[in-house]
């Protein structure tokens, strides 16, 4: 990829509130067996905490109860805006069967809530606690390293991400990835992903997808499924932005609401299967995510 191996660090530049409110609870609590021995520690709430996409997205309290046990771990995708406010994004699925708090948190503890969820949809909108901030910015979450500045420049349309674009990948189970786009699946709802050879495991699901050429660093989508062969598969950014009627807040000129996409000319069908309900990896709740 032109220019994403320039991986250097870049002092993140003007935060983006979050202006929402009305928080939607999730899901229904479901039992994972406790061990005896399991440590259950509390978890801090966030204070100044500054979001940056590829970070973790996990949620709290799998077994129903403030000081459970486990947490479900995901990747943190890009923000969006639009008439109800500004909100993170990551993948649905990692939401279902937790407990009805529906609490983000990640390394400094609770960053976020559930905000919104649509049944048909494969990305939740989160939105960001009070005392803390946001930046359109990517970041490894292995390494913090940043593809170019790590400033993000814009997004690039459906049909203009072809059978065979080089574009990266972040998320907290495999961190940094590329590869190329081989084709089209079927989604969980319905809808299509475009499939990548970029590696990609269960936590990753969440995480953005990106490209840094010329045009400078484009967030081009969201992982929501894995293939058979290992990678990433994800929902385009202009099919999110049309499905929220949202807009996508950058370090570049505003690009405005999308319309509805359509795939690049000679877009084929990716050859295998795609896993869809990736619901994340389990994570104890003493555990270090990044193990």
């Amino acid at each position: 990829m032109v220019s994403s191996v320039n991986r250097h660090a870049a002092k993140r530049g003007v935060g983006l509130r979050s202006l929402a409110a009305l928080i939607v609870a999730v899901g229904a609590a479901f039992v994972i067996p406790q061990p005896a021995t399991a440590e259950i520690r509390p978890v801090p709430e966030a204070q100044g905490y500054d979001y940056v996409a590829g970070e973790p997205a996990i949620w709290g309290s799998i077994a129903g109860s403030v000081g459970a046990y486990y947490d479900k771990a995901c990747s943190g995708g890009y923000a969006v805006a639009g008439d109800s406010g500004f909100f993170l994004t990551t993948a649905a699925m990692c939401g279902v069967g937790l407990a009805p708090d529906g609490s983000i948190r990640a390394d400094a503890g609770y960053y976020a809530d559930v905000f919104a969820r649509r049944d048909t949809d494969p990305l939740v909108l989160l939105k960001v606690r009070p005392g803390n901030d946001a930046f359109q910015i990517l970041v490894d979450p292995l390494t913090g390293e940043m593809p170019g500045t790590g400033r993000v420049q814009g997004w690039t349309r459906s049909a203009d991400q072809p059978v065979g674009l080089l574009v990266g990948k972040m998320g907290i189970d495999t961190g940094w990835t590329e590869g190329r786009i081989l084709g089209i699946a079927p989604g969980r709802f319905g809808e299509y992903l475009l499939c990548t050879d970029a590696p990609a495991s269960a936590g990753d699901v969440g995480g953005p997808v990106w490209r840094n050429d010329a045009a400078g660093l484009r967030a081009l989508g969201t992982v929501v499924g894995i293939s058979d062969e290992g990678g990433a598969c994800y929902r385009p950014i202009q099919e999110t932005l049309y499905h929220y009627g949202a807009y996508l807040p950058s370090f570049g000129p505003d690009q405005g609401r999308p319309g509805w996409g359509t795939f690049a000319p000679g877009m084929i069908d990716y050859p295998g299967t795609v896993d869809a309900t990736y619901l994340g990896r389990i994570l104890d709740k003493g555990d270090d995510w990044r193990q």
